[in-house]
């Protein structure tokens, strides 16, 4: 980050600071005490299961300079406010305003980071751009992420996540985009929201940071979206496959088991290296942001064909002739969906076989979110599903009904057990369940197996 004096800090989080060091530069946050490199400020954060005031003492043991608190300061260069959460967001709002570079805000339920990644290399081929690094898109995440602005840089890329109304609202008065993105309106998150079209209005608080001026744009093929125009006052653009009033349509488009293609108006194909008709979703998206700032087509072109998935976001490993798919990150109804349409356009030699597991956060919609899954999985053609959790049975009883043999287990070493019984060569195995099912589990067991093997 670039250096802020004690003095600016103070102002900008409204704090009380009666001892500090007049001129003090500080050019490193932290809301871990054990990172106190340079001249360290650090956010005592308070949560359920942890209060960062405890680690005051061994912040400045390690060698930090300041702190932000929600107590009575007893440190030298100690600044005091009412709710060190909040201070966190108004100092990034703060360092945010130091910074004139186009920033592209990124929501939706599904496909925000893939889609980040792509913008985030689309502008990278441009000129050097900072971006949002794993999940940090949330309260916490983005304005740390912020701080990691620097003057070299000339685009910024940042992804806002949420679970309730009025988060997404915040994070985007935080982060100002110039550029906002929507990718589409699913179904994460619906236990907390209540309906695809409560999502829709939390997702579309974006808006609310966007810039006077601004654009805002949206996938065109998701009906939600499509029909929101008359809700959105900014200037409005849609990329897409199926909707011919989209502004920006792929076409021509070409899927295999290595990844997609497409072609754009008149200016040639574009190479996608990850595989599923999702993927071209969020090269479009990537076309538009990159088209609207002006970056050539050559350079659109090379930064959506550095790609890489990565974090256990669909990466295809080959073991033995075994192909495995690792989509361990996280999941929803959508996102299975799309996961399963990959595992489908595979087409192997051997069985189509998908692992999948419990997905969170449905409340009274859990069990026909998962029957909807299993849906997915019969038309997907699979030839052996393998669910792992209570709520998974679900998937497995609906595709069974619709003619998939399908074998559920109740935790993940079962599963591994299972599988490396029964697994030959030429089979390609999905892995994909929510975060917390932990199905890294899985499919680093049958990777072992498979090694051990050969």
């Amino acid at each position: 980050m670039e250096p802020m004096h004690i003095e600016e800090i103070v102002s900008a989080v409204n704090g009380h600071a009666p001892d500090y060091d007049t001129g003090l530069a500080i050019d490193h946050i932290s809301t871990n005490s054990k990172l106190a490199q340079g001249s360290s400020l650090f956010f005592a954060l308070q949560g359920e299961r942890f209060d960062g005031h405890a680690f005051i003492g061994d912040f400045y043991a390690n060698g930090g300079r300041a702190v932000i608190t929600q107590r009575e300061p007893t440190h030298r260069n100690a600044i005091a406010v009412e709710d060190t959460r909040l201070a966190l967001g108004d100092l990034a709002r703060h360092y945010r305003d130091k910074f004139s570079m186009p920033l592209v805000g990124i929501t939706g339920s599904v496909g925000k980071t893939s889609t980040r990644n792509m913008i985030a290399g689309v502008l990278s081929a441009a000129g050097p751009t900072h971006s949002t690094k794993s999940n940090l898109n949330n309260d916490i995440g983005l304005p740390m992420t912020l701080f990691g602005l620097q003057g070299p840089h000339k685009y910024a890329v940042i992804e806002m996540g949420m679970n309730h109304a009025g988060e997404i609202s915040y994070l985007s008065k935080i982060a100002k985009p110039g550029i906002a993105v929507i990718t589409n309106i699913g179904t994460a998150h619906i236990g907390n929201l209540g309906s695809r079209e409560a999502i829709l209005h939390a997702k579309l608080e974006i808006l609310d940071g966007l810039a006077p001026g601004g654009v805002i744009i949206l996938n065109g093929d998701d009906a939600l979206l499509y029909g929101a125009q008359d809700m959105i006052t900014h200037r409005t653009v849609f990329y897409g496959i199926d909707n011919e009033c989209c502004d920006y349509r792929a076409h021509d488009i070409a899927l295999d088991s290595h990844g997609s293609s497409f072609s754009f108006r008149d200016e040639g194909r574009i190479e996608v290296p990850a595989p599923g008709r999702h993927h071209i979703y969020n090269a479009l998206a990537a076309v538009a942001v990159g088209t609207e700032l002006g970056i050539p087509f050559t350079q659109i072109k090379e930064g959506i064909s550095r790609f890489e998935s990565g974090d256990m976001r669909q990466e295809i490993i080959d073991l033995g002739g075994v192909k495995l798919i690792e989509d361990c990150y996280n999941a929803n109804a959508d996102s299975m969906k799309s996961a399963l349409e990959v595992l489908s356009s595979l087409r192997p030699a051997g069985r189509k076989i998908a692992v999948l597991g419990d997905m969170y956060e449905l409340g009274e919609f859990t069990e026909a979110e998962h029957r909807r899954v299993g849906t997915y999985a019969a038309k997907a053609r699979v030839d052996l599903l393998v669910t792992v959790g209570k709520l998974a049975t679900a998937i497995a009883d609906q595709a069974a009904l619709e003619g998939v043999e399908a074998v559920s287990f109740d935790d993940n070493q079962a599963a591994v057990d299972y599988l490396t019984t029964v697994l030959v060569q030429e089979d390609v195995v999905l892995f994909k369940a929510s975060r917390g099912a932990r199905f890294e589990e899985i499919s680093r067991g049958v990777r072992f197996f498979l090694r051990d093997r050969n």
